[in-house]
């Protein structure tokens, strides 16, 4: 596609843009909006939990929504959340046996996010179930289309959505916020409770959601790279090179759709307003004429920036944490294990189109 067709309208009539260059700069389009042409809202004017989430927000409601969330990740804020990282590697990691074969998504690369957005969000340990539930079916509901995603009534989002309005409303009865939301009193005198509660459920799930999904697709790479897991044991400072690697090579995030506001020309090709544009992250990423021998997985690779947290007014907020864990994930596992090595039935990936990651890896570690 991108070398024959890289802005390609599909006979169901979205248009789907692959090449490095046009994404990156359709990412910064202010041509290209973030709300759908519905709006999300039917006749009566009602709002469905997703379409509030701050990545389908522009103007005032972005600004405020934004500055809410990502107050905790201001300068060197995130920092502060190191030692919350470092005890959930350290714990988690601890528990695996010490050698033999381990499926390391259900050892750790799923358990750590999980319950570092558990404590930075004031979610008690025990209905960290009900989240990674409800994080598997808006992560299958956001494949299926805008229809379902957008659509009102019960669903996996209303009801994430209900669970952090109340425990919302009890914090702010205590007066005291966990470390994420001490930018949401704020956000509550400005747009109410619900839309406040409806964003922290899109912090939950995208917080910890995409963060699984790198380290396991981090570590199977390595994996089934082992001059470069040698390397790494080597030279250790090579960590986060490991973590922007994997973002470029198996971005957890395939697909950030946008919708024209008004006609446009995209590398020739006229567009409708209103008509779903998809960016194919994950194929941008892996374009030959921004990355050389894209296929590679390379810790020494030139830092070149990569698209996998978007670009522009809404590239991902949790972009530091999500590389902090990656970074102490391997860290971790460097101490611990010499040897990393695939096994015969090795690894199960998503049948997901949007959300790239795996359900299983099972390694040998040694």
């Amino acid at each position: 596609m991108r070398g024959e067709a890289p802005v390609w309208q599909a006979p169901w009539g979205d248009v789907y843009v692959t090449k490095y260059d046009l994404v990156s700069a359709c990412l910064v389009n202010r041509q290209l909006s973030h709300v759908p042409p519905s709006g999300g809202a039917d006749t009566s004017g009602q709002r469905s939990a997703i379409n509030d989430w701050l990545m389908y927000q522009e103007g005032h409601a972005h600004t405020t929504i934004r500055q809410a969330l990502q107050r905790p990740f201001a300068g060197k804020g995130v920092s502060a959340l190191a030692p919350v990282v470092a005890e959930a590697v350290e714990l988690l990691v601890s528990r695996a046996a010490f050698s033999g074969t381990v499926d390391v998504v259900a050892a750790f690369t799923r358990a750590v996010p999980e319950r570092v957005i558990c404590r930075v969000l004031g979610v008690p340990a025990e209905d960290m179930p009900m989240l990674r539930a409800w994080s598997a079916s808006i992560r299958a509901i956001l494949d299926t289309g805008f229809d379902d995603a957008f659509g009102l009534g019960a669903s996996a989002a209303e009801e994430m959505s209900i669970y952090f309005i109340e425990l919302l409303r009890e914090l702010l009865a205590q007066g005291e916020m966990p470390p994420l939301l001490v930018g949401l009193p704020a956000l509550v005198e400005e747009m109410g409770l619900t839309v406040a509660g409806r964003n922290i459920a899109f912090l939950a799930f995208a917080g910890h959601e995409t963060t699984v999904h790198l380290l396991g697709n981090m570590l199977f790479h390595l994996t089934h790279a082992p001059a470069q897991w040698e390397a790494l044991r080597s030279n250790r400072h090579l960590a986060l090179n490991a973590v922007t690697e994997t973002l470029r090579m198996e971005s957890p995030v395939q697909k950030i759709c946008r919708w024209p506001l008004q006609q446009i020309e995209l590398d020739g090709r006229e567009i409708a307003a209103g008509q779903l544009v998809v960016l194919l992250v994950g194929a941008a990423n892996r374009d030959p004429a921004q990355f050389a021998d894209p296929a590679r997985f390379d810790l020494a690779r030139p830092g070149r920036q990569n698209l996998a947290f978007g670009r522009g007014a809404h590239v991902c907020i949790g972009r530091a944490l999500a590389e902090m864990e990656g970074k102490l994930l391997l860290e971790a596992m460097l101490q611990r294990w010499k040897s990393m090595e695939p096994t015969a039935d090795e690894a199960k990936w998503m049948d997901n189109s949007s959300i790239r990651g795996l359900e299983r890896l099972a390694l040998r570690l040694g």
